[in-house]
């Protein structure tokens, strides 16, 4: 077969255009430090970069509502201490109240002091988290307590939920708290106090005793409860934390390049482009010689 000058030619600007080719692929990957800019470039690197991507970002939403959760129990034992401690002063002044040495003025100057925390528990029964209040159940919108001085209105006829965020795939965690059955109650404690003590009854102060401690029986059986969901949620997002950062690691030694790697690779391609420059200009000068000639 001869060899014609265009042949030369050709096969001369072939490779120099792969050199090039190859040498801005290389000069690509060390530049963006990723394997691939279009799918084309490496359709199996391209599949399983989406692949890996979709997992992460569905990984990621689940750790995002872990985290709300997460937040949600930590307003709610707020809540729940906050309660604890006006009872627990609540109970000091019923067995204040209950002397037998106490009169009606000294009773009813105790009545003043329960009815601010009354006022005060209602409060901690509006509590809200990201606007939403945490003791009406289902009835997110609606404020579920008030109190007008002489009586407590409860707006939600239930408020036991459950609510049930999903915080890792087939697991969700209650993450609300029954609001009639541990602040009603307290509520309903300090009143009856509140009252007995205006009427300077000693048997009524007893009896509201009684609730209170019962009232905080429920709230403390309510954080305990609330301290174990927190628990539960505390590990499961430990062990999605440590999930996403495999995910993550994949997602990066698919896509990513070794710079170091890339780095040669370039150096290799330049020397090798310059190589076949050289190679190519000699082949043409020989070629225009011998045509000359």
């Amino acid at each position: 077969m001869r060899i014609t000058t265009q042949m030369t030619y050709q096969h001369a600007i072939d490779r120099m255009q792969a050199s090039a080719s190859q040498m801005e692929k290389y000069r690509r990957q060390a530049t963006s430090g990723k394997k691939i800019e279009n799918p084309s470039d490496d359709p199996h690197v391209a599949v399983r970069s989406i692949q890996l991507r979709s997992a992460v970002a569905t990984h990621q939403a689940y750790v995002d509502s872990g985290k709300v959760s997460q937040e949600r129990l930590g307003v709610n034992d707020s809540a729940l201490a906050d309660l604890v401690s006006t009872l627990n002063r609540s109970i000091q002044v019923a067995l204040q109240g209950r002397g037998d040495t106490l009169g009606a003025s000294e009773r009813q100057g105790l009545a003043d002091e329960i009815n601010g925390l009354l006022e005060h528990a209602v409060g901690i029964g509006n509590t809200t988290f990201r606007g939403a209040y945490i003791f009406s159940g289902f009835a997110i919108n609606t404020e579920p307590y008030s109190f007008n001085g002489a009586a407590v209105t409860s707006h939600v006829a239930s408020t036991a939920g459950p609510i049930n965020n999903l915080i890792e795939p087939g697991h969700s965690l209650q993450v609300n708290v029954d609001g009639n059955a541990v602040v009603r109650p307290t509520l309903d404690a300090l009143l009856g106090l509140r009252d007995a003590l205006n009427a300077d009854d000693g048997t009524a102060i007893g009896s509201s005793l009684a609730q209170l401690q019962s009232a905080l029986e429920g709230v403390n059986a309510a954080r305990t409860t609330n301290g174990a969901r927190t628990r539960e949620l505390t590990t499961t997002l430990d062990r999605m934390d440590k999930i996403s950062l495999s995910l993550k690691s994949l997602l990066s030694s698919t896509e990513d390049v070794d710079m170091a790697e890339a780095i040669m690779n370039l150096q290799h391609a330049e020397t090798v482009n310059q190589a076949v420059l050289q190679t190519a200009a000699k082949s043409v000068s020989q070629s225009l010689f011998d045509f000359l000639r």
